[in-house]
């Protein structure tokens, strides 16, 4: 067999082959014009903000609780399979060859977030407190070395536990943390260099309670489990995953909206189609989460023009991945048992976005009259709607 090391490098690579497989079919140029409105909406918005902000904002107060989650929640990233627990238990003295780059690995992983909001944050903490040379250079590698410390003690805590009140150590973790950061930009170093001691302290004794433990491989196992599950979730709103089964549920709350469907060979495809929106998980929750986001974002950017652009890109994109998943679906569908050839089931899908985008459009349209933006409100339900029906007939149209 192998070292230790050399499989991880193995499954690390393999990992990584499989996830890019994945991200292809998601950052499409579809979702790249969604990106680029959204992000160009929420950039116009923010910086207009800071133009305007208060003096009393409390800027550092947010700082603490945004850092505090991204730094606190480091759950490790082992690649472990369930087969491990057999073939590496005659290894486990040996085990941290296998662990030691996981770790390391799950460092680098999780990155990405704490460098962009920080990256972010830094025209407001200017507005707010200036830029000294200390935020600028001393910030940046302590909140590196603290996620690193993160990533180690939630690690040894989930290892002499077996993860049991891992909620209890991350929110320990982030109120230490979330104090750090705080008075780190308040300027009071005195008491951040304490909290800052504190922090060295209980990750060594967490690390100390994990000395001679028994390695928890049903655990992490799991935890790997659920991590990938989630990622294939995710990857499944935008192409199929064949090992990923949706879940359904019956919704019979909602059965009045059959109702509405008139009985007949020619309205067989709106009935199924509907059925299979109100049941599947993955779409229904979509729309919802999708719609929320605008309405949410509609109630607060302060601006018109960010308003359409953002509610005008996330339309898209909910139009874009109800219309693959209802029509380019693999699964086995009762119209195969019936072909109904001389209907068409795209012009079925067709009406059932058309009307969910009416609901959305309603949605937003609703909010924004309820804060007085009775304009923005007319405009905003133009939008959505000339969006969702033109790229209703585009890709009808690369369809056919």
């Amino acid at each position: 067999m192998k070292n230790l090391h050399d499989i991880w490098s193995r499954r690390l690579h393999k990992y990584t082959v499989e996830v890019q497989n994945y991200l292809k079919y998601i950052f499409t140029d579809h979702i790249a014009v969604v990106l680029l409105f959204a992000l160009g909406a929420a950039g116009f918005a923010y910086s207009e903000w800071i133009q305007d902000i208060p003096s009393e904002f409390p800027g550092a107060l947010l700082l603490a609780v945004v850092f505090g989650l991204l730094l606190a929640v480091s759950p490790p990233s082992t690649l472990l399979k369930e087969a491990d627990s057999v073939y590496f238990l005659p290894l486990e003295n040996k085990l941290d060859e296998f662990l030691k780059p996981a770790l390391k690995w799950s460092f680098f992983s999780q990155l990405y977030l704490p460098i962009i909001v920080f990256i972010v944050s830094l025209p407001m903490v200017n507005a707010l407190y200036g830029l000294p040379s200390s935020f600028l250079i001393g910030f940046p590698i302590l909140l590196l070395l603290i996620k690193w410390w993160n990533v180690q003690t939630e690690f040894a805590f989930r290892r002499q536990g077996a993860g049991e009140g891992i909620w209890l150590d991350r929110l320990l973790r982030f109120l230490l943390v979330g104090l750090f950061v705080y008075f780190y930009v308040e300027e009071q170093l005195v008491i951040a260099v304490l909290v800052l001691f504190a922090i060295i302290f209980y990750g060594k004794w967490i690390a100390r309670k994990a000395v001679g433990k028994p390695f928890a491989y049903e655990h992490f196992i799991g935890l790997e489990e659920n991590r990938m599950l989630r990622f294939y979730q995710f990857a499944n709103y935008f192409t199929d995953v064949p090992h990923l089964k949706g879940k359904i549920k019956a919704r019979t709350w909602l059965n009045w909206i059959y109702r509405f469907i008139e009985p007949g060979l020619k309205n067989a495809h709106l009935y199924l189609v509907w059925r299979t929106f109100v049941r599947s998980d993955e779409l229904f929750y979509l729309w919802v989460r999708l719609t929320a986001i605008i309405v949410v974002g509609a109630w607060f950017i302060p601006f018109q023009i960010g308003i359409v652009l953002f509610a005008g890109a996330l339309a898209f994109a909910t139009v874009i991945q109800i219309w693959q998943g209802l029509t380019h679906t693999q699964h086995f569908r009762m119209d195969n048992l019936f072909p109904l050839t001389q209907f068409s089931r795209q012009q079925a899908v067709r009406k059932l976005i058309t009307l969910l985008q009416i609901l959305q459009s309603i949605a937003t349209a609703v909010v924004l009259l309820v804060i007085g933006e009775v304009i923005t409100a007319l405009l905003t339900l133009g939008v959505i709607l000339a969006v969702s029906l033109f790229t209703v007939a585009v890709l009808k149209s690369k369809k056919n």
